[in-house]
């Protein structure tokens, strides 16, 4: 029941973190586009998925630091989930594949008296 109630109050905050993904997403093109140094894109893009969030953290929630700082946080919560899922894919086809290794090794040993 706490991770439903985690997803439910990460909503919102990913929505804006997303816009703010898909807005910085966009300075960092046109930062490339104009050929300025990898510095620059990257204070461009951070600079603008801050201000979006904020902008919409004021619309919506009404103080923009919590905004930014709930929508970071909810950001960070789903990325540690999908390297939590895939560390867990990854550990589970590792121990399918040492298992497997394991019994054709053994069929195909040579026999022993």
């Amino acid at each position: 029941m706490t991770q439903l109630r985690r997803i439910a109050d990460n909503f919102v905050p990913l929505l804006m973190a997303l816009g703010g993904l898909i807005v910085g997403r966009l300075a960092l093109t046109i930062a490339a586009q104009h050929e300025a140094s990898p510095l620059w894109q990257a204070s461009a893009a951070l600079l603008a998925y801050t201000l979006t969030v904020a902008l919409l953290g004021r619309i919506g929630v009404g103080d923009p630091y919590d905004a930014v700082a709930d929508a970071t946080r909810a950001l960070a919560y789903v990325l540690q989930a999908a390297f939590a899922g895939a560390l867990q894919i990854l550990g589970t086809t590792v121990q399918l594949l040492a298992v497997l290794c394991g019994g054709l090794a053994a069929l195909t040993a040579p026999a022993t008296t």
